[in-house]
């Protein structure tokens, strides 16, 4: 299994799926809203500029052993106190 962390989160898939997200992910862009501060405003409707452009990393891999996986898979997900 490989974790692939996307961001603020982890997913976990297959070795093939892992490659086939790679080989997706490798011609993606970065997409990023930036918000405005209303004192910057040009107009009162633009609350915020649109940005495009190619990214390097935004995602990195490493492989999860089989006992690791399992014994997360049989915790499950964690309950929030």
């Amino acid at each position: 299994m490989v974790i692939v962390d996307l961001g603020y989160k982890k997913i976990v898939l297959s070795n093939d799926k892992a490659l086939e997200l790679a080989e997706l992910l490798q011609g993606a862009e970065m997409f990023e809203e930036v918000y405005i501060q209303s004192e910057k405003r040009v107009s009162k409707d633009d609350d915020h500029t649109y940005h495009v452009y190619p990214v390097k990393e935004f995602f990195s891999m490493r492989l999860m052993g089989d006992s690791l996986y399992q014994m997360a898979k049989l915790a499950g997900k964690p309950v929030k106190s």
